[in-house]
């Protein structure tokens, strides 16, 4: 809730819905995960973020307000999954795809995915206070600790001009215009539905 940039922005309703609610529906499509848990802080500010995840009858674990990695490791503890997939609850159009396509391939990162040791050890040796504020950082920057996969995302999703992220008023403006442009009727859509509209309306907008 405490955004800078645009506060409460997980909050705020698209077509009658939160981005929160929208992201938690859209992994929900996925068919890997076996939950969806929603992280937030241990702040008063956000409480809302509780009790709208008690709406959405998601699990919910409170923990460090700038330690993310920590969150993430004590999250981990508590609900002892095999695999950590993150994806930011400020982008209410998560691929869905993408999600089962990072666990198979982990099993064998928008969305990532982490193994629970390979969290407990980044939580581990993890001390710059940027390698604590983002999940996976430390990982990626020591690829001879870990092993990493990037995959290439299918052609149809391959559209890095198209920003989908909310993090400014400007942003959830631009989606707010872009899923009313794209008939939902009620069930998360394949992110492929929403790019050609997107740029479509970032063409209108130069």
């Amino acid at each position: 809730m405490g955004s800078t940039r645009l506060p409460g922005k997980v909050l705020l309703r698209i077509e009658g819905e939160s981005i929160l609610e929208r992201a938690v529906k859209r992994l929900r499509e996925a068919s890997s995960p076996e939950d969806v848990v929603i992280l937030t802080t241990t702040l008063e500010e956000d409480e809302p973020i509780v009790s709208e995840a008690e709406r959405l009858r998601a699990p919910v674990f409170r923990g460090p307000s700038l330690d993310v990695l920590k969150r993430f490791q004590l999250a981990a503890e508590h609900f002892r999954p095999e695999i950590v997939v993150r994806a930011t609850a400020d982008n209410p159009l998560v691929d869905i795809s993408s999600v089962d396509r990072i666990v198979r391939a982990l099993r064998g990162s928008d969305t990532e995915a982490i193994g629970v040791r390979a969290l407990e050890r980044s939580d581990k040796l993890a001390k710059q206070g940027r390698h604590r504020e983002h999940v996976t950082l430390f990982a990626k920057e020591n690829p001879d600790e870990f092993r990493l996969a990037y995959l290439t995302p299918p052609d149809a999703l391959r559209r890095p001009e198209i920003r989908l992220t909310v993090d400014t008023p400007e942003d959830f403006m631009f989606m707010e215009d872009l899923i009313r442009l794209v008939p939902e009727n009620g069930r998360p859509l394949p992110l492929e539905r929403y790019l050609d509209a997107a740029a479509d309306l970032a063409r209108t907008r130069c």
